[in-house]
């Protein structure tokens, strides 16, 4: 392997074939190239008269588009293997930053295409941090495939890692309906997988695709709410995706929550039904800053007990409302 000064005549930056994109504006290098150049040599390989790029895509650009002669650089013979060439410059991409989704996507489709799923090396993956399934491998390689806006969408820092992976088998409709919401909405990883399970098992269940979910006028309408910020739009549409899915769950609790409003309970006093109301494990919380709150409470809450108002909170189980059960 050569190192040295390479003009950029001699180089054929349109060839990408070792490309792999960030899908995102470098920003810090791009900086830092302004502030000092090209400290890392860009990697070249002969082919026939020409010299195609490994490695330094956006270096050997920022070169071209500042007006520079070329740059040093390290070259490969014509005759280095094309597996070869692409585990260096794997290993060498995953250890010298963080990777963003798009990047991860597009290096395990690459290590797929040079080696069967159970030969990828292992270090790779555990680097990834991949579990070593074919099955999971598969999926990374289909989000790979899923086209430039996706990837864009993946590139961005956004979408949780799992919740990129259960879209990844979606139609091209759904998955642009439903990323650009989680992009937009900005929550957790968990909240990102339950409403991405949510809006999956509400489309097999009534035979629509998510995109039929999520584009609903009162989906739409609060992803698109200026008077909602962000957390109040995930919990709102939290909630409406859980209505759906579990219809009669929704409306027992809300029916519960009704009752117990009705009752006027102190706000240090909780009274808590079993899990999704079946069962007989009801609960009472208190909360008190000491003894003589504490003996309010208690008052309160034996007032409450002997008089008839909790009767309404007991009676839907006591009549095993059929329509009521999640």
């Amino acid at each position: 392997m050569d190192l040295r000064f390479v003009t950029l005549n001699e180089i054929d930056l349109d060839d990408s074939a070792f490309e792999i994109r960030k899908f995102a504006e470098p920003v810090r290098l791009r900086e830092s190239l302004g502030r000092l150049g090209i400290l890392d040599p860009p990697w070249l390989r002969k082919k026939v008269r020409r010299l195609i790029v490994v490695d330094g895509f956006q270096r050997l650009r920022w070169a071209k588009e500042n007006g520079a002669q070329g740059a040093l650089c390290r070259i490969f013979p014509e005759d280095c293997g094309a597996l070869e060439l692409w585990t260096r410059r794997i290993e060498k991409k995953i250890f010298e930053r963080e990777i963003n989704l798009a990047e991860k996507a597009q290096i395990i489709s690459i290590l797929l295409g040079l080696f069967q799923p159970e030969e990828v090396p292992r270090f790779f993956l555990s680097d990834l941090n991949v579990a070593n399934r074919p099955e999971v491998l598969r999926q990374w390689a289909l989000l790979s495939a899923r086209g430039p806006e996706t990837l864009e969408l993946l590139g961005s820092g956004a979408i949780a890692e799992r919740a990129a992976l259960e879209v990844a088998g979606w139609d091209k409709r759904s998955r642009a309906a439903v990323l650009p919401v989680l992009q937009a909405l900005r929550c957790s990883a968990s909240i990102q997988v339950e409403m991405v399970e949510y809006i999956n098992e509400i489309a097999i269940r009534d035979e629509k695709v998510a995109a039929d979910i999520i584009e609903t006028p009162h989906a739409r309408g609060i992803v698109v709410s200026k008077e909602l910020n962000h957390r109040q739009k995930t919990q709102a549409l939290r909630e409406f995706l859980a209505e759906l899915r579990h219809p009669r769950f929704s409306s027992r609790q809300k029916r519960f929550q009704r009752e117990i409003d009705s009752l006027g309970l102190p706000p240090s006093m909780r009274i808590i039904p079993p899990p999704a109301f079946e069962g007989n494990n009801w609960r009472m919380e208190l909360s008190f800053t000491g003894p003589e709150e504490l003996r309010r409470i208690i008052d309160s809450a034996g007032s409450l007990v002997e008089s008839d108002r909790l009767d309404a909170i007991f009676r839907p189980r006591l009549r095993q409302d059929p329509d009521e059960r999640s």
